[in-house]
């Protein structure tokens, strides 16, 4: 059996008792490309790991020729465990795990290739958010004018296509565009002279790997025979280049996706890459998973009718045997207030019948569980809030994640910079600017500059903080080279000092030293995990680990009712869902303006918070909602009027009058009159929901119109100046 030894016994699995024709289907396909079209709780995790099973079991297929990839860990633990249920004492598969995962198992191995130094480290969004403000800094950019998140997503866009700065400063259209071109060149200097590769360049730098690289790239698809690849409708350009260079345009790709499902287009996601799949794996097998496992017939012919609206999908209808089951619920409430106190006390009702753990609210922005989890509090409901700051990004921990990255690569200018006065030892900024221009002149990281120190160019404290600072970090790193990972953390925590800066009997201190003891038992379990599989380079690979794992890893539905965003629910399912805050500009979201694509990538995202619901399907709206300290008024969203009546009860306050819906019109943040003179009027009409420009303004949506002809006027939301009133004829506004 090649590298793997000699092939062990596993018992086959009656795929005719646990899977049905479908499934079998798809888990039976012989050589070349397949799509499986797998609707929203029609097993499709079931049909990865039996395809495993089968490949394994029966056509005895060596599992270190079979790569399984999907987006999350959650996701990828889960398949790992199933496949693992299934083979028994069979070796696993070269890789269970998530895009990320394995394109760093690649460049561990050839990242040199590349150009990566081998100790890389991998830089969360913090850390490349300052990065980008470097950046602005050495441009001598403003950060008012040009938002560092925003400058980061125009990066993180252009990587997602393969796009290097040199060809996207070539490209560059507009002033904006020509200043992202000199920002990203700038961010990736500092990138890699701080030693670092972000999650974006993970992904373009395996691509560049396997294609310019031709030697590598057959050696590693010699070992890939088969490829499986979960949530396809979820890939970007470059992750389809990836599968491309794996498998090739007729390899044994089974790829398994739902078009219905595809909510990330906002962060690169390309709905095409489902849609047009047989283009690009030419003579591929398309099955459909139609039977669904989760939800009653009432939430499967609502949810579908709602998505069948799109324009952009290949059709499924889901059925299932579970029965019909209860209507939905819609609530509309007078303002958030009362939709809170509503969607509390329901769950509440249903106390009986369910755990708190098996029901889930769900919301389309962070800003909307405020009035919820205060309605929690009030009534003394246990709630796990999915979203927060994870776990390792908070600030003690990322302080230590970046002591242990400078141990193992002390030229980490990022990571040295972050801790060289954490927990405080006297160096100041005006002493770390001092460091950083003397690096800067001599051409060199920070470190080297540290290690020959040059103590006159600095005031003697700061000279001799400085000096106490180089001796600690050698000092760990001898540590480093003779401790076991939690003991050398012990250690560090003992010579830096952290073990006694915080205070037991402070609240705040005392959450963060609960946190560092957590990560000493993470650094514990990881080493004891790892050692029993025979790793030998443990620090490198908890680094990798630590800046891998994401926040809904870590999510336990055991902590109370769940409230979470429509975007953090999707993986998951609950006997009893909530989803709150169906308006205009809420959902669909004001972010969404008039474009049809983005409008339907709004109503996939309703489409996949009503499917996460098994029994019971609850939903609200608000007549009014307290925006920026003002009640606005707000419109039902037009998803609503989507769902057959039949299938809904509808109740509403007692204090509210509605009137028949209208169309969508945006009411949203600020007042204020702001005549403008300009010399136009449009040529033809606007109407709500529009994008538009104005030459000063920036762009914007049109949230409502008043009056008619030279009276007409509008209300526009300015991604940059908030809410104006405008008369449209003096406006110059283009739509666009």
């Amino acid at each position: 059996m090649g590298e793997t030894g000699e092939r062990m016994s596993a018992e086959p699995v009656d795929l005719e008792r646990e899977l049905n024709p479908e499934q079998i289907a798809a888990v039976t396909h012989g050589e070349g490309p397949q799509l499986v079209l797998a609707g929203a709780g029609s097993g499709k995790t079931r049909v990865i790991t039996h395809r495993v099973a089968w490949l394994v079991n029966e056509r005895s297929v060596d599992p270190a020729t079979i790569v399984a990839v999907t987006f999350t860990n959650r996701a990828a633990a889960e398949m790992r465990e199933r496949v693992e249920s299934l083979l028994r004492r069979y070796p696993l598969p070269a890789v269970v795990g998530t895009f990320h995962r394995y394109a760093l198992l690649l460049l561990r191995r050839y990242g040199e290739r590349v150009g990566l130094p081998r100790d890389f480290a991998i830089l969360d969004t913090e850390d490349q958010l300052g990065l980008v403000k470097k950046a602005l800094q050495a441009e001598q950019l403003s950060e008012t004018t040009y938002a560092p998140r925003s400058v980061l997503a125009a990066i993180s866009g252009a990587k997602n296509r393969l796009v290097l700065p040199e060809r996207y400063e070539t490209e560059a259209a507009s002033f904006w565009e020509k200043r992202v071109a000199q920002l990203y060149r700038r961010y990736q200097f500092l990138l890699r002279e701080a030693g670092g590769v972000d999650f974006d360049d993970m992904i373009a730098l395996a691509v560049r790997l396997l294609v310019e690289e031709p030697e590598v790239g057959e050696r590693v698809r010699r070992r890939v025979r088969y490829l499986l690849v979960d949530e396809f409708q979820d890939t970007n350009f470059a992750q389809l280049r990836l599968v491309h260079a794996l498998a090739g345009p007729q390899g044994n790709l089974t790829a398994v996706g739902d078009e219905d499902q595809s909510i990330y287009g906002w962060r690169g996601a390309e709905l095409d890459n489902i849609l047009r799949f047989e283009e690009s794996f030419p003579g591929a097998v398309v099955r459909k998973l139609e039977r669904n496992y989760r939800s009653t017939q009432t939430i499967l012919d609502a949810s579908g009718a709602v998505v069948a609206r799109n324009r952009a999908r290949r059709g499924k209808r889901l059925w299932t045997e579970a029965g019909s089951g209860e209507k939905l619920e819609l609530y509309r409430a007078g303002d958030e207030q009362e939709e809170a106190h509503w969607v509390v006390g329901t769950l509440q009702g249903l106390r009986s019948r369910y755990p708190l753990s098996a029901m889930a609210v769900l919301v389309r922005t962070n800003a909307q569980t405020r009035s919820l989890e205060e309605e929690l509090l009030r009534q003394q409901v246990p709630y796990s809030l999915v979203g927060g700051v994870r776990f390792y990004e908070r600030a003690e921990i990322k302080d230590l994640v970046a002591y242990l990255r400078l141990l193992r690569n002390p030229r980490d200018s990022f990571s040295l910079l972050r801790v060289v006065n954490q927990p405080p030892r006297g160096i100041g900024r005006g002493t770390l600017e001092l460091l950083e221009q003397r690096a800067t002149e001599l051409g060199q990281p920070v470190w080297d500059v540290l290690r020959h120190l040059e103590t006159g160019a600095f005031p003697p404290r700061a000279a001799r903080a400085l000096e106490a600072f180089r001796d600690l970090v050698l000092g760990l790193q001898r540590a480093a080279a003779e401790l076991p990972l939690p003991a050398l953390l012990d250690r560090l925590l003992e010579a830096t000092g952290y073990a006694k800066l915080y205070r037991p009997e402070d609240a705040e201190d005392q959450a963060r030293l609960e946190n560092l003891r957590e990560f000493l038992s993470a650094a514990q379990e990881f080493t004891e995990r790892r050692t029993a599989e025979g790793e030998e380079d443990l620090l490198t690979a908890f680094l990798d680990h630590a800046a891998l794992v994401s926040d809904l890893d870590s999510w336990q539905a055991d902590r109370g009712l769940s409230l979470m965003t429509l975007h953090s629910a999707k993986g998951l399912e609950f006997p009893v869902v909530v989803v709150g805050g169906l308006e205009e500009g809420l959902l669909p979201h004001y972010n969404a303006g008039g474009r049809p694509e983005d409008v339907e990538e709004e109503r996939r995202l309703l489409y996949v918070g009503m499917t996460r619901a098994r029994e019971r399907l609850l939903l609200s709206c608000c007549r009014r909602r307290r925006i920026a300290g003002r009640y606005q008024p707000q419109l039902e969203s037009r998803f609503l009027e989507e769902i057959p009546s039949e299938l809904v009860e509808t109740t509403q306050s007692p204090t509210l009058f509605w009137s028949e819906r209208t169309r969508p019109v945006y009411a949203f943040f600020g007042d204020g009159e702001e005549p403008q003179a300009a010399q136009t009027v449009a040529t033809r009409r606007p109407r709500a929901g529009s994008r538009v420009r104005h030459p000063t303004l920036g762009q914007g949506v049109i949230m409502e119109l008043e009056g008619e002809g030279d009276d007409l006027k509008l209300t526009v939301y300015f991604e940059r100046a908030g809410k104006k009133k405008l008369l449209a004829r003096y406006a110059s506004l283009e739509l666009l």
